[in-house]
């Protein structure tokens, strides 16, 4: 199949597949004209990419865990380190995240802050606080590495 109906078939941009390719995460066979040719196996293995990529895998990663996904009986191991390690990482963020989470409302509590009275005296009724006048805040990668 070409990169069109592979794209149609899963659910994934063409441009998304191409960046697979580019990982190494996929290696479609080429026709003698240079397009792409994917197989029934391409199709399983992007499903498998986006199960990976929605778990919170990234590309480097992924590219060492997929051939374990062609015999997980075999690699085990491998796989279920990595799911552990995965978790260890996630429940050490999610840790910190509630620890700032706790700092931001004795912060609230401290300066007398609730998170839904923006009130003035104005005629006006609610003042007129949008989401974007608030400070940036610390754009995190949270994904697994």
């Amino acid at each position: 199949m070409r990169i069109g109906e592979l794209s149609t078939r899963t659910g994934v941009s063409v441009r998304s597949l191409r960046y697979y390719e580019q990982q190494d995460l996929l290696e479609p066979q080429r026709s003698s004209a240079g397009h792409r040719i994917y197989s029934n196996e391409d199709e399983r293995r992007v499903l498998q990419i986006q199960d990976l990529f929605e778990a919170g895998f990234c590309s480097s990663v992924i590219r060492t865990l997929l051939p374990a996904l062609v015999n997980p009986v075999r690699d085990r191991d491998l796989l279920l380190a990595a799911i552990t390690a995965a978790q260890a990482r996630l429940e050490s963020e999610k840790e910190s995240v509630e620890a700032e989470l706790r700092q931001l409302k004795r912060l609230g509590d401290r300066y007398g802050l609730a998170p839904d009275t923006h009130v003035t005296l104005q005629n006006d009724g609610h003042d007129s606080f949008t989401a974007s006048q608030a400070i940036a805040f610390d754009h995190r990668n949270r994904r697994l590495r």
